[in-house]
């Protein structure tokens, strides 16, 4: 059995170049790709302001808001969320107090360009009366059709003596190309 040397077959100037151009187109496709993906996404910020709503509350933990998005570009509209589970402590009962939840849920935003349905993941401090949670694309119609890469943050405080929150959004909308 014959044995080949990788390093003797790199020594030929053909070898060298086809290992280089296949380097380089592969290189290339990647670029190309991540960049077109890129193109169709666009930085989303605005307000969101909600309110604890109790009829229609489908929730098993019994937590639901109904809101709006305001100065977020494609995302401007009617919002519902929907708690589907809860963690006390923020699930770390030897460091957070008991008050401070972790949660997550399903956001609901409804739009005049489609509706997207967020998966959302959160954390509430009771006593400095904030939050903060991420969302990622479960589904969507219209213009939110195949929300890919859309992920996008929410920050703010809890207002109105605990009736409500109001926060702000940041972060990438991939909208369908329809």
């Amino acid at each position: 059995m014959k044995r080949i040397s990788i390093r003797k077959t790199l020594r030929t100037p053909h070898t060298r170049l086809f290992v280089l151009l296949t380097v380089i187109l592969t290189v290339a496709a990647l670029v190309t790709r991540n960049v077109r993906a890129d193109d169709s996404c666009v930085p989303v910020h605005g307000t969101i302001n909600s309110v604890f709503t109790t009829p229609n509350c489908t929730s098993p933990v019994g937590l639901c808001t109904v809101g709006t998005i305001t100065g977020a570009g494609l995302l401007n509209g009617a919002t519902s969320f929907l708690a589907l589970d809860v963690a006390p402590s923020a699930g770390m009962p030897l460091t957070e107090p008991a008050a401070n939840i972790s949660y997550s849920g399903q956001l609901t935003i409804v739009t005049t360009n489609g509706t997207l349905v967020t998966r959302d993941l959160g954390v509430l401090d009771a006593s400095h009366l904030a939050f903060t949670e991420m969302e990622r694309p479960a589904s969507g119609t219209g213009m939110v059709a195949n929300p890919g890469n859309t992920v996008f943050f929410i920050s703010g405080s809890i207002v109105d003596n605990g009736q409500g929150f109001q926060g702000k959004l940041s972060g990438m909308l991939c909208p369908s190309a329809e």
